[in-house]
């Protein structure tokens, strides 16, 4: 989850919607429905803004600096919501969390972001949002090793839609994350990696038209084909249609895509929310320690839905402001450069 640039340029439609992505979650941990779709989502975008900044960025990196850039990004905040997480629990409850797989073997595996990779499969643990996060830094460090520019796109494809096929055969729908297929194959790792290839794809979709005159006159258009989709998929989200959620990672694709263009009046007025995108990695993050404290006030006062909604909101936006801005992004550089310092050669004096 973070901005993305071309030549200086961000891609502003598209932190808004990242933004507003994150804000969906939150309304899912309160109300249900769909929110969880936001997360393939995130995926696809990843795809995306490392495709532009690795495969295509001007600037090549090693594998090495690439592991060292995404740990900089992802755990510094990762590691401060999980000790978060712990202190907030404690004082609620009085006593750590118990689950299946156990407290301390998750908790180590939440340490290292090793906690969606398989190896606890009875049940979601700790900042369990978080889970994704894992996803993603696997499917990152997969992707350094294994994609490159010459990966054909019919290639990329066809992983994407074969995982997309294995999750709607074995669970029905994209609602998965901590299930292991066949004893090895975590369904959330799977489900990660097809999104994340996806998202390469609609990057190379997007350099394929992004000179092309023809985007700007249909641009209103397909945006407003992209939202109708949207609600498509959210109307036919029930009864005999629930698997209609695999398609979501394909519509992430062309989503991303085409508001990366920001050529329509939807995406142009959508730039004006990018703040949103800026400190979503944050909200997203943030949210559940947010939303437990709101919970506890609300048993006592009474308070019912849409106040623990509204009151959830407002504090995590303005709680990741200040996360985002005196945390995440200080301790991401600082990160960086200790990486850096560790894992490059001294030079020897001549």
């Amino acid at each position: 989850m973070e901005k993305v640039s071309t030549g200086g340029q961000r891609f502003l439609a598209l932190d808004a919607l990242r933004g507003i992505a994150a804000l969906w979650v939150v309304y899912f941990h309160i109300y249900g429905g769909l929110g969880y779709l936001a997360v393939d989502f995130f995926l696809v975008l990843s795809g995306f803004i490392l495709a532009h900044r690795y495969l295509y960025g001007a600037k090549s990196s090693t594998p090495l600096e690439f592991i060292n850039h995404r740990i900089a990004r992802l755990y510094p905040l990762h590691l401060y919501t999980l000790l978060m997480f712990v202190a907030v629990h404690w004082w609620l409850y009085a006593v750590m969390p118990d689950f299946p797989d156990g407290a301390l073997f998750t908790f180590v595996q939440n340490l290292t972001m090793t906690h969606s990779i398989g190896l606890n499969p009875q049940g979601l643990t700790w900042n369990y949002p978080s889970w994704s996060i894992s996803v993603e830094f696997w499917v990152n460090v997969l992707f350094i090793f294994v994609i490159t520019r010459n990966t054909r796109s019919g290639t990329l494809f066809l992983a994407g839609t074969l995982g997309v096929i294995v999750l709607f055969m074995q669970h029905g729908h994209l609602n998965t994350h901590v299930e292991n297929y066949f004893g090895f194959l975590n369904s959330g790792l799977l489900r990660g990696m097809s999104s994340f290839v996806l998202g390469i794809l609609a990057y190379r979709v997007y350099l394929f038209y992004r000179d092309d005159p023809r985007v700007g006159q249909c641009a209103a258009w397909l945006e407003l084909m992209c939202l109708a989709l949207v609600l498509g998929i959210i109307w036919s989200r029930t009864g005999r249609s629930m698997g209609m959620d695999v398609f979501v990672p394909y519509l992430a694709l062309l989503m991303v895509a085409i508001f990366a263009f920001e050529q329509g009046w939807l995406s142009r007025g959508l730039r004006k929310l990018a703040y949103l995108g800026e400190i979503s990695y944050s909200v997203y993050l943030n949210h559940l320690v947010v939303l437990m404290l709101v919970r506890h006030f609300a048993k006592q006062n009474g308070w019912d839905k849409p106040v623990v909604l509204g009151l959830t909101l407002l504090i995590v936006v303005i709680y990741s402001h200040f996360t985002h801005r005196y945390l995440e992004i200080p301790l991401g550089k600082q990160a960086r450069r200790g990486l850096a310092w560790l894992t490059t050669k001294p030079q020897r004096e001549v």
